[in-house]
Protein backbone atom coordinates (compact mmCIF):
# COMPACT_ATOMS: atom_id res chain seq x y z
CA UNK A 1 0.00 0.00 0.00
CA UNK A 2 1.28 3.27 -0.89
CA UNK A 3 2.24 6.03 2.08
CA UNK A 4 3.94 9.48 1.22
CA UNK A 5 5.06 9.60 4.88
CA UNK A 6 7.88 7.67 4.51
CA UNK A 7 10.61 9.29 2.24
CA UNK A 8 12.26 5.73 1.79
CA UNK A 9 11.51 2.45 1.25
CA UNK A 10 13.53 1.59 4.23
CA UNK A 11 11.74 4.01 6.86
CA UNK A 12 8.75 2.11 5.78
CA UNK A 13 10.11 -1.14 6.69
CA UNK A 14 11.39 0.19 10.20
CA UNK A 15 7.99 1.82 10.81
CA UNK A 16 6.14 -1.27 9.84
CA UNK A 17 8.64 -3.41 11.94
CA UNK A 18 7.70 -0.96 14.97
CA UNK A 19 4.49 -1.29 14.70
CA UNK A 20 4.18 -5.17 14.70
CA UNK A 21 7.13 -5.31 17.62
CA UNK A 22 4.43 -3.54 19.74
CA UNK A 23 1.44 -5.26 18.94
CA UNK A 24 2.51 -8.73 19.00
CA UNK A 25 5.04 -8.73 21.88
CA UNK A 26 3.76 -11.51 23.67
CA UNK A 27 0.96 -13.33 22.47
CA UNK A 28 -0.55 -16.76 20.59
CA UNK A 29 0.38 -15.04 17.43
CA UNK A 30 3.63 -14.23 16.03
CA UNK A 31 4.56 -12.39 12.69
CA UNK A 32 7.64 -11.85 10.17
CA UNK A 33 8.15 -9.33 7.54
CA UNK A 34 10.07 -10.63 4.25
CA UNK A 35 12.40 -9.44 1.78
CA UNK A 36 10.86 -10.31 -1.94
CA UNK A 37 14.01 -13.22 -2.08
CA UNK A 38 12.08 -14.48 0.77
CA UNK A 39 14.68 -13.93 3.51
CA UNK A 40 13.40 -12.93 6.79
CA UNK A 41 14.03 -9.36 7.98
CA UNK A 42 12.35 -9.24 11.34
CA UNK A 43 10.40 -11.65 13.24
CA UNK A 44 7.96 -10.27 16.21
CA UNK A 45 9.31 -11.53 20.32
CA UNK A 46 6.40 -13.65 20.07
CA UNK A 47 7.97 -16.41 18.37
CA UNK A 48 9.96 -17.01 21.40
CA UNK A 49 7.63 -20.14 22.84
CA UNK A 50 8.66 -21.95 19.24
CA UNK A 51 11.88 -20.99 18.63
CA UNK A 52 14.59 -18.10 18.64
CA UNK A 53 14.77 -14.94 16.73
CA UNK A 54 18.26 -16.50 15.24
CA UNK A 55 16.57 -19.50 14.39
CA UNK A 56 14.43 -17.18 11.36
CA UNK A 57 16.54 -13.62 10.82
CA UNK A 58 18.48 -12.94 7.63
CA UNK A 59 17.47 -16.90 6.03
CA UNK A 60 15.23 -18.03 3.79
CA UNK A 61 12.16 -20.11 4.59
CA UNK A 62 13.69 -22.84 3.31
CA UNK A 63 16.01 -23.21 6.12
CA UNK A 64 13.77 -22.99 8.46
CA UNK A 65 12.95 -25.79 11.13
CA UNK A 66 10.19 -27.90 8.89
CA UNK A 67 10.62 -31.38 6.59
CA UNK A 68 11.21 -31.00 2.82
CA UNK A 69 7.13 -31.73 1.93
CA UNK A 70 6.39 -28.18 3.63
CA UNK A 71 9.43 -26.76 2.14
CA UNK A 72 8.34 -27.73 -1.18
CA UNK A 73 4.78 -25.75 -0.16
CA UNK A 74 6.16 -23.01 1.17
CA UNK A 75 8.26 -21.90 -2.09
CA UNK A 76 4.99 -22.93 -4.50
CA UNK A 77 2.63 -20.30 -1.91
CA UNK A 78 5.31 -18.33 -1.91
CA UNK A 79 5.38 -17.55 -6.06
CA UNK A 80 1.59 -17.44 -5.93
CA UNK A 81 2.22 -14.62 -3.48
CA UNK A 82 4.69 -12.77 -5.38
CA UNK A 83 3.89 -12.95 -8.46
CA UNK A 84 -0.52 -12.88 -8.06
CA UNK A 85 -0.15 -10.67 -5.30
CA UNK A 86 -3.04 -12.11 -2.99
CA UNK A 87 -3.09 -13.58 0.35
CA UNK A 88 -2.67 -17.27 0.67
CA UNK A 89 -2.58 -20.01 3.27
CA UNK A 90 -0.85 -22.69 4.47
CA UNK A 91 -0.85 -25.13 7.40
CA UNK A 92 3.18 -26.42 8.07
CA UNK A 93 4.82 -28.59 10.50
CA UNK A 94 7.71 -26.92 12.51
CA UNK A 95 10.04 -29.52 13.54
CA UNK A 96 12.97 -28.78 16.64
CA UNK A 97 14.38 -31.04 19.00
CA UNK A 98 12.52 -33.91 18.43
CA UNK A 99 8.37 -32.29 18.78
CA UNK A 100 6.65 -31.68 16.05
CA UNK A 101 3.98 -28.47 16.20
CA UNK A 102 1.63 -27.79 13.55
CA UNK A 103 1.76 -24.05 12.43
CA UNK A 104 -0.63 -21.94 10.11
CA UNK A 105 0.85 -19.24 7.86
CA UNK A 106 -1.45 -16.32 6.35
CA UNK A 107 1.20 -14.78 3.94
CA UNK A 108 0.28 -11.13 2.68
CA UNK A 109 2.01 -9.02 -0.12
CA UNK A 110 3.10 -5.81 1.06
CA UNK A 111 3.14 -3.02 -1.65
CA UNK A 112 4.97 0.15 -1.45
CA UNK A 113 3.96 3.24 -3.86
CA UNK A 114 2.61 1.11 -6.83
CA UNK A 115 5.45 -1.91 -6.28
CA UNK A 116 5.74 -5.05 -4.55
CA UNK A 117 8.23 -4.65 -1.83
CA UNK A 118 8.14 -7.75 0.93
CA UNK A 119 6.10 -10.28 2.05
CA UNK A 120 4.69 -10.11 5.58
CA UNK A 121 3.40 -13.22 7.07
CA UNK A 122 1.25 -14.29 10.39
CA UNK A 123 1.70 -17.24 12.30
CA UNK A 124 0.28 -19.12 14.85
CA UNK A 125 0.01 -22.60 16.35
CA UNK A 126 -2.88 -25.04 14.98
CA UNK A 127 -1.51 -27.91 16.95
CA UNK A 128 -4.73 -28.51 19.45
CA UNK A 129 -7.21 -27.82 15.88
CA UNK A 130 -4.81 -30.36 13.81
CA UNK A 131 -5.50 -33.49 16.57
CA UNK A 132 -8.90 -32.13 16.96
CA UNK A 133 -9.93 -32.75 13.54
CA UNK A 134 -7.67 -36.10 12.95
CA UNK A 135 -9.85 -37.55 15.79
CA UNK A 136 -12.88 -36.73 14.50
CA UNK A 137 -11.92 -38.45 10.93
CA UNK A 138 -10.34 -41.43 13.30
CA UNK A 139 -13.90 -41.85 14.54
CA UNK A 140 -15.41 -41.79 11.00
CA UNK A 141 -13.06 -44.31 9.61
CA UNK A 142 -13.68 -46.61 12.35
CA UNK A 143 -17.61 -46.29 11.77
CA UNK A 144 -16.80 -46.92 8.42
CA UNK A 145 -14.91 -50.05 8.57
CA UNK A 146 -17.78 -51.38 11.48
CA UNK A 147 -20.51 -51.01 8.75
CA UNK A 148 -18.43 -52.47 6.41
CA UNK A 149 -18.57 -55.76 8.53
CA UNK A 150 -22.17 -54.84 8.84
CA UNK A 151 -24.80 -57.37 6.94
CA UNK A 152 -26.75 -56.38 4.28
CA UNK A 153 -30.02 -56.85 2.85
CA UNK A 154 -30.45 -58.54 -0.62
CA UNK A 155 -33.19 -56.98 -2.98
CA UNK A 156 -34.01 -58.21 -6.87
CA UNK A 157 -35.89 -56.32 -9.12
CA UNK A 158 -38.02 -58.28 -12.05
CA UNK A 159 -37.50 -55.09 -14.93
CA UNK A 160 -39.98 -56.56 -17.25
CA UNK A 161 -42.70 -57.11 -14.19
CA UNK A 162 -41.53 -54.19 -11.78
CA UNK A 163 -41.59 -56.74 -8.65
CA UNK A 164 -39.37 -56.84 -6.15
CA UNK A 165 -38.22 -59.34 -4.19
CA UNK A 166 -36.22 -58.14 -0.45
CA UNK A 167 -34.65 -60.13 2.13
CA UNK A 168 -36.07 -59.80 5.81
CA UNK A 169 -32.51 -57.14 6.27
CA UNK A 170 -34.32 -54.79 3.35
CA UNK A 171 -37.61 -54.99 5.41
CA UNK A 172 -36.05 -54.20 8.71
CA UNK A 173 -34.21 -50.67 7.27
CA UNK A 174 -37.41 -49.73 5.53
CA UNK A 175 -38.90 -50.10 8.88
CA UNK A 176 -42.05 -52.62 7.43
CA UNK A 177 -42.85 -56.10 6.73
CA UNK A 178 -44.52 -58.01 3.58
CA UNK A 179 -48.09 -57.60 5.10
CA UNK A 180 -47.63 -53.28 4.68
CA UNK A 181 -45.81 -53.23 1.57
CA UNK A 182 -46.46 -53.89 -1.89
CA UNK A 183 -43.52 -55.31 -3.44
CA UNK A 184 -43.51 -53.29 -6.54
CA UNK A 185 -41.33 -51.17 -8.00
CA UNK A 186 -43.57 -48.35 -7.85
CA UNK A 187 -44.11 -48.71 -4.14
CA UNK A 188 -40.36 -48.44 -3.46
CA UNK A 189 -39.84 -45.11 -5.14
CA UNK A 190 -42.47 -43.91 -3.16
CA UNK A 191 -40.54 -44.37 -0.03
CA UNK A 192 -37.49 -42.20 -1.54
CA UNK A 193 -38.08 -39.14 -0.47
CA UNK A 194 -39.22 -36.92 -3.80
CA UNK A 195 -35.63 -34.99 -4.11
CA UNK A 196 -34.19 -38.06 -4.82
CA UNK A 197 -36.32 -40.28 -6.85
CA UNK A 198 -35.27 -39.07 -10.23
CA UNK A 199 -31.58 -39.88 -9.29
CA UNK A 200 -32.64 -43.34 -8.51
CA UNK A 201 -34.27 -43.82 -11.90
CA UNK A 202 -31.95 -42.23 -13.49
CA UNK A 203 -29.47 -45.22 -11.84
CA UNK A 204 -31.59 -48.09 -13.19
CA UNK A 205 -31.92 -46.54 -16.72
CA UNK A 206 -28.25 -46.34 -16.42
CA UNK A 207 -27.49 -50.25 -14.73
CA UNK A 208 -29.41 -51.71 -18.53
CA UNK A 209 -26.88 -50.46 -20.67
CA UNK A 210 -23.74 -50.41 -18.09
CA UNK A 211 -24.90 -53.43 -15.98
CA UNK A 212 -23.52 -52.01 -12.70
CA UNK A 213 -25.97 -50.51 -10.12
CA UNK A 214 -24.37 -47.98 -7.57
CA UNK A 215 -26.01 -45.10 -5.32
CA UNK A 216 -26.87 -43.48 -2.21
CA UNK A 217 -30.25 -42.04 -1.26
CA UNK A 218 -32.71 -41.01 1.28
CA UNK A 219 -35.72 -42.95 1.83
CA UNK A 220 -38.91 -42.51 4.94
CA UNK A 221 -39.40 -45.93 6.43
CA UNK A 222 -42.68 -47.01 7.45
CA UNK A 223 -42.60 -45.21 10.77
CA UNK A 224 -41.82 -41.97 9.13
CA UNK A 225 -37.83 -41.80 10.00
CA UNK A 226 -35.63 -40.15 7.31
CA UNK A 227 -32.69 -42.74 6.60
CA UNK A 228 -29.63 -42.90 4.35
CA UNK A 229 -29.03 -46.00 2.58
CA UNK A 230 -26.39 -47.38 -0.28
CA UNK A 231 -27.02 -49.60 -2.94
CA UNK A 232 -24.87 -51.39 -4.95
CA UNK A 233 -26.04 -54.02 -8.09
CA UNK A 234 -25.97 -55.46 -11.32
CA UNK A 235 -27.91 -56.15 -14.45
CA UNK A 236 -28.39 -59.50 -16.04
CA UNK A 237 -30.53 -60.50 -19.06
CA UNK A 238 -32.06 -64.02 -18.86
CA UNK A 239 -32.84 -65.89 -21.85
CA UNK A 240 -35.37 -64.00 -23.82
CA UNK A 241 -34.32 -60.90 -22.91
CA UNK A 242 -35.76 -61.17 -19.88
CA UNK A 243 -33.84 -58.54 -17.69
CA UNK A 244 -33.19 -58.94 -13.39
CA UNK A 245 -31.63 -55.98 -11.61
CA UNK A 246 -30.23 -57.80 -8.17
CA UNK A 247 -27.81 -56.61 -5.03
CA UNK A 248 -27.79 -55.33 -1.91
CA UNK A 249 -28.38 -52.07 0.10
CA UNK A 250 -27.41 -50.64 3.08
CA UNK A 251 -28.46 -48.70 5.90
CA UNK A 252 -25.76 -45.41 5.95
CA UNK A 253 -27.50 -43.10 7.94
CA UNK A 254 -25.06 -42.90 10.99
CA UNK A 255 -21.94 -42.67 8.64
CA UNK A 256 -23.66 -39.75 6.82
CA UNK A 257 -24.81 -37.75 10.20
CA UNK A 258 -21.27 -38.80 11.20
CA UNK A 259 -19.90 -36.71 7.83
CA UNK A 260 -22.19 -34.13 8.44
CA UNK A 261 -21.31 -33.89 12.11
CA UNK A 262 -17.64 -33.60 10.97
CA UNK A 263 -17.82 -31.17 7.98
CA UNK A 264 -20.07 -28.53 10.74
CA UNK A 265 -17.21 -29.25 12.63
CA UNK A 266 -14.66 -27.97 10.20
CA UNK A 267 -16.34 -25.68 9.31
CA UNK A 268 -17.18 -24.36 12.96
CA UNK A 269 -13.31 -24.52 13.82
CA UNK A 270 -12.44 -22.29 10.44
CA UNK A 271 -14.65 -20.13 12.28
CA UNK A 272 -13.67 -20.22 15.47
CA UNK A 273 -9.87 -19.58 13.85
CA UNK A 274 -10.94 -16.35 11.94
CA UNK A 275 -12.95 -14.97 15.34
CA UNK A 276 -9.58 -16.07 17.14
CA UNK A 277 -7.08 -14.21 14.52
CA UNK A 278 -9.62 -11.36 14.09
CA UNK A 279 -9.61 -10.43 17.88
CA UNK A 280 -6.11 -10.74 18.14
CA UNK A 281 -5.67 -8.44 15.42
CA UNK A 282 -7.96 -6.10 17.21
CA UNK A 283 -5.81 -5.42 19.94
CA UNK A 284 -2.91 -4.80 18.06
CA UNK A 285 -4.19 -2.59 15.27
CA UNK A 286 -7.16 -0.86 17.13
CA UNK A 287 -4.75 0.80 19.58
CA UNK A 288 -2.34 1.96 17.31
CA UNK A 289 -4.74 3.98 14.95
CA UNK A 290 -7.28 5.58 17.58
CA UNK A 291 -4.88 7.87 18.65
CA UNK A 292 -3.85 9.27 15.21
CA UNK A 293 -7.63 9.27 14.46
CA UNK A 294 -8.15 11.16 17.50
CA UNK A 295 -5.65 14.15 16.13
CA UNK A 296 -7.04 13.93 12.32
CA UNK A 297 -10.45 14.19 14.17
CA UNK A 298 -9.12 17.70 16.02
CA UNK A 299 -6.73 19.07 13.47
CA UNK A 300 -10.39 18.83 11.07
CA UNK A 301 -12.59 20.52 13.56
CA UNK A 302 -10.25 23.53 13.89
CA UNK A 303 -9.77 23.70 9.56
CA UNK A 304 -13.42 23.60 9.63
CA UNK A 305 -13.85 26.75 12.21
CA UNK A 306 -11.39 28.69 9.75
CA UNK A 307 -12.63 27.31 6.41
CA UNK A 308 -14.49 29.20 3.75
CA UNK A 309 -17.87 28.12 3.16
CA UNK A 310 -17.41 26.67 0.33
CA UNK A 311 -14.56 24.32 1.16
CA UNK A 312 -16.04 23.11 4.32
CA UNK A 313 -18.08 20.31 2.60
CA UNK A 314 -14.62 18.96 1.67
CA UNK A 315 -13.62 18.82 5.41
CA UNK A 316 -17.29 17.56 6.48
CA UNK A 317 -16.59 14.43 4.01
CA UNK A 318 -13.41 13.62 6.05
CA UNK A 319 -14.98 14.71 9.20
CA UNK A 320 -17.45 11.37 8.34
CA UNK A 321 -14.89 9.19 6.87
CA UNK A 322 -13.26 9.74 10.54
CA UNK A 323 -16.19 8.78 12.05
CA UNK A 324 -16.49 5.76 10.50
CA UNK A 325 -12.82 4.74 11.20
CA UNK A 326 -13.94 5.28 14.30
CA UNK A 327 -17.03 3.04 14.64
CA UNK A 328 -15.03 0.47 13.06
CA UNK A 329 -11.96 0.48 15.77
CA UNK A 330 -15.08 0.61 18.30
CA UNK A 331 -16.13 -2.40 16.74
CA UNK A 332 -12.75 -4.11 16.88
CA UNK A 333 -11.93 -2.94 20.66
CA UNK A 334 -15.08 -4.59 21.66
CA UNK A 335 -14.69 -7.72 19.65
CA UNK A 336 -10.72 -8.22 21.52
CA UNK A 337 -12.34 -7.76 24.78
CA UNK A 338 -16.18 -8.44 24.80
CA UNK A 339 -17.39 -7.35 28.82
CA UNK A 340 -18.82 -10.47 30.54
CA UNK A 341 -22.69 -9.56 31.23
CA UNK A 342 -23.85 -8.23 34.42
CA UNK A 343 -26.42 -10.44 34.70
CA UNK A 344 -30.16 -8.78 36.37
CA UNK A 345 -33.57 -9.68 35.90
CA UNK A 346 -35.22 -7.58 33.28
CA UNK A 347 -38.69 -7.49 31.29
CA UNK A 348 -38.10 -7.50 27.55
CA UNK A 349 -41.51 -5.68 27.17
CA UNK A 350 -39.68 -2.96 28.47
CA UNK A 351 -36.25 -2.81 27.55
CA UNK A 352 -37.27 -3.21 23.94
CA UNK A 353 -39.54 -0.52 23.99
CA UNK A 354 -37.03 2.11 25.39
CA UNK A 355 -34.74 0.56 22.19
CA UNK A 356 -37.79 1.05 20.16
CA UNK A 357 -37.96 5.13 21.32
CA UNK A 358 -34.43 5.42 20.65
CA UNK A 359 -34.60 4.26 17.33
CA UNK A 360 -37.59 6.62 16.46
CA UNK A 361 -35.57 9.17 15.36
CA UNK A 362 -33.30 7.80 12.93
CA UNK A 363 -36.69 5.21 11.45
CA UNK A 364 -38.16 9.16 10.94
CA UNK A 365 -34.96 10.24 9.24
CA UNK A 366 -35.24 7.22 6.73
CA UNK A 367 -38.87 7.30 6.35
CA UNK A 368 -39.75 4.57 7.79
CA UNK A 369 -41.93 3.37 10.44
CA UNK A 370 -41.53 0.97 13.45
CA UNK A 371 -44.27 -1.59 14.80
CA UNK A 372 -43.83 -2.62 17.67
CA UNK A 373 -45.91 -5.31 18.77
CA UNK A 374 -45.29 -7.09 22.26
CA UNK A 375 -47.23 -9.87 22.81
CA UNK A 376 -47.05 -10.19 26.37
CA UNK A 377 -47.30 -7.82 29.38
CA UNK A 378 -44.26 -9.04 30.25
CA UNK A 379 -41.45 -11.35 29.44
CA UNK A 380 -39.20 -11.69 32.16
CA UNK A 381 -34.97 -12.91 31.31
CA UNK A 382 -31.24 -13.24 32.82
CA UNK A 383 -29.24 -10.83 31.20
CA UNK A 384 -26.80 -7.32 31.17
CA UNK A 385 -29.28 -4.69 29.88
CA UNK A 386 -26.35 -2.53 28.43
CA UNK A 387 -25.79 -6.07 25.91
CA UNK A 388 -28.95 -6.68 25.01
CA UNK A 389 -29.87 -2.97 24.41
CA UNK A 390 -26.92 -3.00 21.93
CA UNK A 391 -28.13 -5.95 20.24
CA UNK A 392 -31.44 -4.85 19.26
CA UNK A 393 -29.93 -1.51 18.16
CA UNK A 394 -27.66 -3.25 15.86
CA UNK A 395 -30.23 -5.39 14.56
CA UNK A 396 -32.95 -2.65 14.06
CA UNK A 397 -30.50 -0.15 12.49
CA UNK A 398 -29.84 -2.87 9.82
CA UNK A 399 -33.22 -3.15 9.48
CA UNK A 400 -34.24 0.54 9.19
CA UNK A 401 -31.30 1.34 6.48
CA UNK A 402 -32.17 -1.85 4.55
CA UNK A 403 -35.45 -0.32 3.80
CA UNK A 404 -36.67 1.96 1.36
CA UNK A 405 -39.10 5.17 2.93
CA UNK A 406 -42.37 3.90 3.23
CA UNK A 407 -41.09 0.78 4.98
CA UNK A 408 -42.00 -0.58 7.63
CA UNK A 409 -40.05 -2.78 10.13
CA UNK A 410 -42.20 -4.77 12.27
CA UNK A 411 -41.02 -5.48 16.26
CA UNK A 412 -42.48 -9.00 18.50
CA UNK A 413 -41.81 -10.13 21.12
CA UNK A 414 -43.21 -12.57 23.23
CA UNK A 415 -42.30 -15.79 25.20
CA UNK A 416 -42.97 -19.34 23.94
CA UNK A 417 -41.57 -23.23 25.95
CA UNK A 418 -39.53 -21.45 28.13
CA UNK A 419 -37.53 -18.84 25.19
CA UNK A 420 -38.39 -15.50 24.95
CA UNK A 421 -37.89 -14.39 21.88
CA UNK A 422 -37.43 -10.86 19.91
CA UNK A 423 -38.75 -10.92 16.28
CA UNK A 424 -37.50 -7.99 14.17
CA UNK A 425 -38.84 -7.81 10.30
CA UNK A 426 -37.91 -5.51 7.63
CA UNK A 427 -39.49 -5.04 4.38
CA UNK A 428 -35.97 -4.79 2.31
CA UNK A 429 -35.00 -6.29 -0.27
CA UNK A 430 -33.62 -9.25 1.03
CA UNK A 431 -30.40 -11.48 0.50
CA UNK A 432 -29.46 -14.52 -1.65
CA UNK A 433 -28.87 -17.72 0.00
CA UNK A 434 -24.80 -17.25 -0.48
CA UNK A 435 -24.85 -13.82 1.31
CA UNK A 436 -26.98 -15.10 4.23
CA UNK A 437 -24.65 -18.05 4.61
CA UNK A 438 -21.80 -15.66 5.18
CA UNK A 439 -23.83 -12.96 7.51
CA UNK A 440 -21.68 -12.65 10.72
CA UNK A 441 -18.47 -13.60 9.27
CA UNK A 442 -15.78 -10.85 10.19
CA UNK A 443 -15.98 -7.52 7.52
CA UNK A 444 -18.46 -9.41 5.43
CA UNK A 445 -21.40 -7.10 4.82
CA UNK A 446 -23.93 -6.27 2.51
CA UNK A 447 -24.25 -2.51 3.14
CA UNK A 448 -21.90 0.44 1.33
CA UNK A 449 -20.99 1.65 4.73
CA UNK A 450 -21.08 -1.40 7.02
CA UNK A 451 -18.22 -2.80 8.86
CA UNK A 452 -19.18 -6.24 8.76
CA UNK A 453 -18.64 -6.43 12.42
CA UNK A 454 -22.48 -5.87 13.93
CA UNK A 455 -23.58 -9.05 13.56
CA UNK A 456 -20.64 -10.87 14.55
CA UNK A 457 -20.75 -8.96 18.03
CA UNK A 458 -24.67 -9.39 18.42
CA UNK A 459 -24.08 -13.30 17.76
CA UNK A 460 -21.09 -13.49 20.39
CA UNK A 461 -22.97 -11.16 22.96
CA UNK A 462 -26.38 -13.48 22.85
CA UNK A 463 -25.08 -16.23 22.94
CA UNK A 464 -23.07 -14.88 26.02
CA UNK A 465 -26.98 -15.02 27.58
CA UNK A 466 -27.31 -18.60 26.38
CA UNK A 467 -29.19 -17.21 23.74
CA UNK A 468 -29.01 -18.29 19.74
CA UNK A 469 -29.82 -15.50 16.88
CA UNK A 470 -31.33 -16.61 13.82
CA UNK A 471 -31.64 -14.84 10.69
CA UNK A 472 -33.92 -16.04 7.84
CA UNK A 473 -33.88 -13.87 4.19
CA UNK A 474 -35.86 -14.18 0.85
CA UNK A 475 -34.75 -11.65 -2.15
CA UNK A 476 -38.01 -9.89 -2.86
CA UNK A 477 -39.01 -10.04 0.59
CA UNK A 478 -37.18 -8.97 3.38
CA UNK A 479 -35.05 -10.28 6.25
CA UNK A 480 -36.41 -11.51 10.00
CA UNK A 481 -34.07 -12.00 12.78
CA UNK A 482 -35.05 -13.83 15.90
CA UNK A 483 -33.32 -13.30 19.33
CA UNK A 484 -34.21 -16.26 21.55
CA UNK A 485 -33.51 -15.87 24.75
CA UNK A 486 -33.69 -18.17 28.02
CA UNK A 487 -36.80 -17.05 29.71
CA UNK A 488 -36.64 -16.28 33.62
CA UNK A 489 -38.07 -19.17 35.41
CA UNK A 490 -40.67 -16.53 37.24
CA UNK A 491 -42.59 -16.59 33.34
CA UNK A 492 -43.34 -19.74 34.47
Amino acid sequence: MEDSRFPSLDARVRAVVEALGGAFREGPDWVSYHALNAECLYVTPSVRPWMGEADLVGRSFANWPMNDEDRTRWASVWMEVVTGRMARRLVWRHEKVGAVRWMESVLLPDEWRGELVGVMAWHRDVTDRQEREWALEASIQRLQLAYGLARSGYWELDVATRRLTWSQEVYDIWETDPEHFAATYDAFLETVVPEDRLLVEQAVSRAMHTHTYELEYRIRTGRGQIRFVRSVGRYHEHGGGRGVLFGAVQDVTAQKESELALAASRELLARSDKLAAVGQLAAGIAHEIRNPLTALRGFIDLMYQRARSNNRRYLEIMRGEVSRMEAIVSELLRLARPDRPQFQQLDLVDLVQEVVAFMSAQALLHGVEIQYEPRAASVMVEGDPNQLKQVFINLMRNGIEAMQPGGALRVLVWEDGGRARVQIADQGSGMPPEALARIGEPFFTTKEQGTGLGVMVSKRMVADHGGDLRIESEVGRGTTVTVLLPAAKSNA
